[in-house]
């Protein structure tokens, strides 16, 4: 309902110039009575103004109502006291604590972004029509490492999927979920890095297009494309800053992220639980497969070290991992070993059709996958599909455009495998 507010006040700021003042007090009516009803009833209730209510749906339910107010100020006394309300919720509790310390979002990296999304829609709004800077005294709190980890290939059209271009998320939050939110931070903080990778997204600015229909017949769109023209500032250069981190450690949800290099096609490894997915060439070449829903065991003892040449990743498996040890190397700029202690049989897919040459997949453009130890047993070129169950497991998306993609199976040996990904030129 709160989104639908936000809607109704961001239309009605766009349209009243074109609207009859019949049409504008049709959508004032609404706005006003859906959204007083709203502060009286659920804002000023102490679980909602409290500290405990920080996270993605307090973002996006305060963040909506503040633009109301916004849109709404000088026409309707009472916005002046739902703005004032959204301002102080802001301050003391959205932006201090909703990431956790070390950045992450503790529900999920697709609400990372939305997350971000909400704020800086607030934010910007507000700093326009009243002139207060959240921006400035919150900068460390708009964190954006979670972003730089992740953020895996260049997006040019079509449809989305899992991991194409943002590792460990959903084929509906992927790099045009991340752009607009990018295109912000670059503008607002004159930040380099984020302009480079927004810009990776050809397709910002459009509606994003998830392949997924709900049981209505509904198709899953999202649309920030509006946001994003509205925000990219061309005068900030799209850059990388030499001292911006290659490593990434997240112990609040229990993910680490390694990467060579922030060209587009560079190997970006992430490790979120005990499951990993490696992207190189572009593609994803190794994706342990999880459901989104009943996510992997958690690992334990995890360190990482980097000294720029080369970084180390380790960990121990809980019971159910699948292995008692993880390691994964990366040695810049094109070559990660992935290695696990384990008796059991290992599986994973892939993207592309690559050509298996006995213990070695090898893609068109070079890069390669090689069981260094360990047999590699069989290639399904269609063994895995992909199924999306959202809104907390309870519903299960129609795919009209369904995919497949190839999955591989690895014996280890002695009690080992060991994985060696090589991008091409290393």
């Amino acid at each position: 309902m709160t989104r639908l507010l936000k809607g109704l006040a961001v239309s009605y700021d766009l349209l009243y110039d074109r609207l009859s003042e019949a049409e504008r007090e049709e959508l004032r009516s609404a706005i006003t009575s859906i959204g007083q009803s709203y502060y009286d009833g659920y804002f000023t209730t102490p679980s909602i103004s409290g500290p405990d209510f920080h996270t993605h749906h307090a973002i996006v339910e305060w963040g909506s109502f503040g633009v109301a107010a916004l849109a709404m100020l000088g026409e309707y006394p009472p916005a002046q006291e739902w703005l004032a309300a959204t301002v102080t919720k802001f301050r003391e509790h959205l932006l201090p604590t909703g990431l956790a310390e070390d950045g992450a979002q503790v529900e999920g990296a697709t609400f990372w972004a939305s997350t971000m999304q909400y704020r800086i829609a607030f934010m910007d709004a507000l700093n326009r029509v009243t002139g207060e800077d959240l921006f400035t005294p919150f900068a460390e709190r708009m964190d954006v490492r979670l972003a730089l980890a992740s953020i895996a290939a260049a997006k040019t059209g079509g449809h989305d999927q899992d991991h194409e271009t943002v590792v460990h998320e959903p084929s509906y939050g992927q790099i045009n979920y991340y752009s607009p939110v990018l295109l912000a931070l670059a503008r607002f903080y004159r930040n380099g890095l984020c302009q480079r990778l927004a810009l990776w997204d050809r397709t910002a600015g459009a509606v994003q297009q998830t392949r997924y229909v709900t049981d209505n017949g509904e198709w899953m769109l999202f649309d920030w494309g509006g946001y994003a023209f509205a925000w990219y500032d061309p005068t900030v250069p799209a850059e990388v800053d030499s001292s911006a981190p290659l490593s990434f450690s997240f112990p609040s949800v229990n993910e680490a992220y390694l990467r060579a290099s922030y060209e587009p096609g560079g190997i970006v490894v992430g490790m979120r639980r005990n499951a990993v997915v490696t992207h190189a060439g572009g593609r994803p070449v190794f994706a342990d497969r999880y459901d989104g829903h009943h996510p992997p065991a958690e690992v334990r003892a995890v360190t990482l070290d980097d000294d720029g040449r080369q970084a180390r990743l380790r960990c121990e498996g809980a019971e159910d991992s699948g292995f008692t040890e993880q390691r994964l190397l990366l040695r810049r700029p094109g070559t990660l070993t992935l290695t696990r202690t384990t008796d059991q049989e290992q599986a994973w897919w892939c993207y592309g059709r690559p050509v298996r040459e006995g213990n070695v997949l090898r893609w068109k453009d070079g890069t390669t996958l090689t069981v260094e130890q360990g047999r590699l047993i069989s290639l399904e070129p269609d063994g895995y599909h992909d199924e999306k169950v959202v809104g907390l497991g309870l519903l299960r998306l129609k795919d009209p455009f369904p995919m497949s993609y190839p999955l591989i199976k690895a014996q280890p040996e002695a009690g080992r495998l060991e994985v060696v990904v090589r991008t091409p030129g290393d």
